[in-house]
C-alpha cells in the first residue's frame, strides 16, 4: 500500500466583491445592515422633526402677525405658575419665532429625539443577543468591539442626519415665513446650535441606555434611561430633589438658547462628554460580558392566568402586558404632572381679559378660561404617544412571524385566522390597560389641580379609542400583506395624522385635507364634547382591521 507525498492542493473559494450599491443597501457590513434596518425609524424621526420645525414659521407668522401681538406673547409668562414656566426652560424673546419655538417646543424636540435614541441604543445589541442572532455575527471574523462600534456608528449616522434636517428646516421655515422686522429669521448657526443641543441631549440618555443594556437587557435599560430622563427634566424645571437637579443635562445647558442667539458651548460640550462616556462604557461592557447574559430588570411574577396558559389570547396578552404597563405608567406620570398645573393656569388667565383674548387668538378652538379646556389642549400632545404605543403592540404581535415562531404556533390546533384575532384582541386589551393607567394619572393630577376629575378621567378614554384604530390598521397590513411592515405602516399613519392635524389649520389648507386626520374627528372630550361619528369610525377601523387581517392571513404564505 503506497501513498504519494506531494503538495496538497488547497481549494480557496474566491468570492466576488460586493458592489458599493449593495453595500450601501446593507450587504457586506454590519454598519450597512444596521443603516438599512433603521431606515424607517429615521424617516419617521426626521419627518416629525423637520415637519414640526417647518410648521413653526407658518404658525407664528399667522397667529402673531403684528408687533402688538408679539408683545402679548411675552405677557403670557406672567400669567403662568413659575413651576410651569421653568419646567419648559428659560423664556427669552418669546415675541420672536426662535424664542417661542425654544421655550414652548424645545423640550418636546429634545425628549422626543431622546426617546428614539433610547429605544434604538438599548436594543441594537441587547435584542439581537437575547434572540441569539448575534451569535452568528460574532462567529464571523468580527471582534465584539467592531460589532458594537459599527452598530453604534449606524445610529450616530442616522441621528445626526436627522439633526441636519432639523437645522435646515428651522432656517428655511424662519426665512420663508418669518417677519424680518419682528426678528423671526433664524441664522444657520443658531439652527445648528439648536440641533446640536437636541442631538446631545438625545445621545446623553441614549448613551445611558446603551451602557446599561449589556447588564440589564433591552427593557431594563430603556426603562431606567427613560425614567432618568423624566426625573432629571422635572428636577431641573421644578428645582426639586436637590443634588439630583445638578446632574441634569437640562441644567447644564439652561443658558444655551441657540434660536435667540444665546450660546453656552461649554455646557453643551459637557453634555457631549457625558454622552461619549456612556457610549464608551457600553462598548467596553459589551466586550466583557457573555452574549445575551444579563442581570435582567423585570416586573414581579404574575399569576399564570395572566402569563398565557389559558389559550392563544391569554398567551398573546401575557406577551403584551409588560409593554402596556410601561406605556401606561409613563403616560400616567406625564398626565398627572400636566393635569396638576392646568387649574392654576386657567385661573390666572381668566383674571386678565387681554390675556384671555390673546389665548383665544392662539387657540380659537379651546376655552382656556376653564381648567378642562386647558387640559384638552395638553391632551392633544398625548395622541402621538398613544399612537406609537399602539404601533409597538402591533410590533409585538407581528414578531411571532418575523422571528420565526409562527410555524411552531400554527403546528398546534390553532388556525391562522384565530391567531390574528387573538393577537389583535390582545393588543386592544393592552390598550385598555394603558388607558386605565393614563386615566388614573389624569384623575389624580386633575383633582390636585382643581379640575373635575370625573370628566377628565372619562375624557382620557379618547386616547385608547384612537390607539385601537391604529392597531386595526397595523393588523390589517400584517394579515393582508406582511407582518414585517405592520408596525412601520401603523407608525407612519400616526406621523401622517399628527402632521396633518398640526399643519392644516396654520397653513389654511382645505378642510377636506384636515379631515383626513383621525384626531380631527374625536371632539374635545375633556370638556364634554364628543364626536360620536369619529369615535365610532375609530372603533370600526380597529375591529374591521383585525377582521381584514384574519381574512388576509389565510390567503398568503407564512414568513414571507
Amino acid at each position: 500500500m503506497t501513498a504519494s507525498a506531494g503538495t496538497p492542493r488547497t481549494a480557496a473559494a474566491i468570492y466576488p466583491p460586493i458592489p458599493l450599491r449593495r453595500r450601501l443597501y446593507g450587504f457586506g457590513s454590519i454598519y450597512g445592515k444596521t443603516i438599512r434596518d433603521s431606515r424607517l425609524a429615521f424617516i419617521i424621526a426626521a419627518g416629525l422633526l423637520g415637519g414640526m420645525a417647518l410648521v413653526m414659521g407658518v404658525a407664528i407668522s399667522s397667529v402673531f402677525p403684528t408687533p402688538a401681538a408679539r408683545l402679548e406673547v411675552d405677557k403670557l409668562i406672567g400669567s403662568m405658575p413659575a413651576s410651569m414656566v421653568n419646567l419648559f426652560g428659560k423664556p427669552e424673546k418669546l415675541g420672536t419665532l426662535g424664542g417661542y419655538m425654544s421655550w414652548k417646543y424645545g423640550a418636546i424636540f429634545a425628549m422626543g429625539t431622546a426617546l428614539w435614541s433610547i429605544l434604538a441604543l438599548s436594543s441594537t445589541l441587547a435584542s439581537e443577543a437575547s434572540r441569539g442572532s448575534l451569535d452568528f455575527v460574532a462567529a464571523a471574523p468580527f471582534g465584539k468591539r467592531r460589532i458594537a462600534l459599527e452598530k453604534l456608528a449606524a445610529h450616530l449616522t442616522m441621528l445626526w442626519l436627522a439633526m441636519a434636517i432639523l437645522a435646515a428646516m428651522t432656517t428655511v421655515s424662519s426665512t420663508l415665513y418669518g417677519d424680518p422686522a419682528l426678528g423671526d429669521p433664524i441664522p444657520l448657526l443658531s439652527s445648528v446650535g439648536f440641533a446640536l443641543w437636541v442631538g446631545f441631549i438625545a445621545l446623553f440618555f441614549g448613551g445611558l441606555a446603551f451602557a446599561l443594556a449589556p447588564v440589564l437587557g433591552r427593557s431594563g435599560a430603556a426603562g431606567v434611561a427613560g425614567l432618568a430622563m423624566m426625573v432629571l427634566w422635572v428636577a431641573n424645571g421644578l428645582d426639586v430633589l436637590g443634588p439630583v437637579a445638578a446632574l441634569s443635562p437640562f441644567r447644564w445647558t439652561a443658558d444655551h438658547i441657540a434660536l435667540v442667539g444665546e450660546y453656552d458651548w461649554a455646557g453643551l460640550a459637557l453634555v457631549g462628554l457625558g454622552a461619549a462616556a456612556f457610549l464608551v462604557i457600553g462598548v467596553e461592557l459589551f466586550m466583557r460580558r457573555d452574549l445575551g447574559v444579563t442581570a435582567g430588570l423585570a416586573l414581579p411574577g404574575l399569576p399564570g392566568d395572566v402569563l398565557g396558559v389559558r389559550g392563544p389570547t391569554s398567551r398573546a396578552f401575557g406577551d403584551q402586558l409588560p409593554r402596556a404597563l410601561s406605556w401606561g405608567i409613563g403616560l400616567g406620570i406625564m398626565g398627572a404632572l400636566l393635569a396638576s398645573l392646568v387649574g392654576p393656569m386657567a385661573d390666572e388667565i381668566s383674571r386678565s381679559p387681554d390675556l384671555l383674548k390673546t389665548f383665544a387668538t392662539i387657540f380659537p378652538d379651546f376655552d382656556l378660561a376653564s381648567a378642562s379646556g386647558f387640559l384638552q389642549l395638553y391632551v392633544e400632545l398625548f395622541f402621538i404617544a398613544a399612537g406609537f404605543a399602539a404601533a409597538t403592540f402591533v410590533s409585538k404581535w407581528a414578531s411571532d412571524e418575523t422571528d420565526g415562531r409562527l410555524e411552531e404556533v400554527l403546528a398546534s390546533p390553532l388556525g391562522r385566522a384565530r391567531w390574528v384575532v387573538a393577537g389583535g384582541l390582545s393588543a386592544i386589551l393592552a390598550i385598555v390597560v394603558m388607558s386605565v393607567l393614563f386615566a388614573a394619572g389624569i384623575g389624580l393630577g386633575a383633582a390636585s389641580g382643581g379640575v373635575a376629575a370625573g370628566g377628565a378621567v372619562v375624557g382620557s378614554a379618547v386616547l385608547g379609542i384612537y390607539a385601537v384604530a391604529i392597531v386595526g390598521i397595523g393588523v390589517a397590513v400584517g394579515g393582508l400583506w406582511r407582518t414585517s411592515l405592520a408596525a412601520e405602516v401603523a407608525a407612519l399613519v400616526v406621523v401622517a395624522t399628527y402632521l396633518i392635524d398640526l399643519l392644516a389649520p396654520p397653513l389654511k389648507l382645505p378642510d377636506v385635507i384636515h379631515q383626513l386626520a383621525l384626531t380631527a374627528h374625536l371632539g374635545q372630550p375633556m370638556i364634554g364634547v364628543w364626536d360620536p361619528v369619529g369615535i365610532a369610525a375609530c372603533l370600526v377601523i380597529g375591529v374591521g382591521g383585525v377582521a381584514l387581517g384574519a381574512w388576509g392571513i389565510r390567503r398568503r404564505d407564512v414568513s414571507r
